[in-house]
């Protein structure tokens, strides 16, 4: 154990604890359970169109546009089969982004608009993400820098490499052998007081066993090296302590744990929806994109090469791959919604039990 390192206490905030999300949460705030993330959505932007004039009226009367259309997009794909399925999924998905893009002022409707993504000609399964355009809004391109990655130049993605990226079909990934070891490491992430409470930090924890199954020596890398070192030590775990302690008050805590948010977006954490709310994992071997991003990429693969590539799409869904597509196309639509709904609310939106 390192010198004169201090067991942390829970931290809490009017009594409720404080706790990690991928969204920007108020400290305290509570997850939403919402068995219909359509009408929580449709709901949240009705209440702010009524206080909202002018400028901030229009962006959110488009993004209550662009939610309905996804909605229609999404319900209309439930009863179509693969590979038509692709392409209605696809444009539901490009409208939930639109609609988070207008409420975080991209100039929607005001100049040429691009998917920011095409089908390279002479390639197989893959798509061109492009960079920044002068004259027409890149979709994708604003997506991505918008959640915290900028592109500056075009770049090729293989399907098959997008898909490895989508962390809800990382295990049947694995399984599969398209990769020898796990790339996603399981974790906690907790808010910690010290004993005199007048400092917060944060530690991550994960399961020792987790050394044999994932390249936990990844851990420390990149940012992460800057941000962490050891922690107070538990049994069977490993623990990575922030080193940097924050002084804090009743105050300004709310401030503070914000602020903690944000600097978690340079940690590579990914999200997974479940039964009993989101769980998060470190990307070991993250891509250029955040996650939710190379959900879009693949599902505009799926839905392109359904229109423009018969004979590449028809091999792709007989070939080795089919399990792969299947479950994307069974689980990530689902999970990119309710994350969307989540980041477009500020709220963490998540399903009821009854409804699983």
């Amino acid at each position: 154990m390192p010198p004169n390192i201090e067991k942390g206490e829970v931290a809490l905030y009017k009594y409720n604890k404080l706790r990690y999300s991928f969204v920007g949460l108020e400290a305290g705030e509570q997850h939403i359970l919402a068995s219909d993330p359509w009408a929580f959505l449709s709901s949240h932007l009705q209440v702010k169109l009524s206080k909202s004039r002018g400028n901030n009226k229009e962006k959110i009367e488009r993004a209550l546009y662009f939610a309905g259309l996804a909605e229609d997009f999404y319900n209309a794909a439930e009863s179509i089969p693969l590979p038509a399925k692709g392409t209605l999924l696809y444009y539901g998905m490009l409208d939930l982004a639109k609609c988070y893009l207008s409420l975080n002022d991209v100039q929607l409707e005001t100049t040429h608009e691009h998917h920011g993504l095409n089908l390279p000609l002479g390639k197989v399964n893959t798509v061109e993400v492009k960079g920044r355009m002068k004259d027409a809004i890149n979709i994708f391109s604003s997506f991505s820098e918008n959640l915290g990655s900028p592109i500056i130049h075009p770049i090729e993605v293989n399907f098959q490499q997008a898909l490895s990226h989508v962390p809800e079909i990382h295990g049947i990934y694995t399984s599969l052998g398209h990769i020898k070891k796990r790339k996603l490491l399981p974790i906690n992430i907790e808010f910690q007081v010290n004993g005199a409470r007048d400092k917060i930090f944060t530690e991550i924890v994960f399961q020792k066993e987790q050394e044999s199954k994932v390249e936990t020596n990844r851990f420390l890398k990149g940012e992460r090296t800057k941000y962490f070192k050891e922690g107070y030590p538990r049994q069977g775990m490993v623990v990575y302590r922030a080193k940097r302690r924050k002084s804090y008050t009743k105050d300004n805590l709310g401030r503070i744990y914000k602020n903690i948010l944000a600097e978690y977006k340079k940690h590579d954490i990914v999200t997974i929806l479940t039964t009993q709310g989101y769980r998060y994992y470190v990307d070991l071997r993250p891509g250029k994109f955040p996650s939710i991003c190379y959900t879009l990429l693949a599902m505009f693969y799926l839905g392109s090469a359904a229109r423009y590539r018969p004979l590449e799409i028809k091999s792709l869904l007989d070939g080795e791959l089919r399990p792969l597509v299947s479950e994307f196309v069974s689980l990530s639509p689902r999970q990119y919604l309710y994350q969307m709904v989540s980041l477009v609310t500020s709220k963490e939106c998540v399903i009821p039990f009854s409804a699983i």
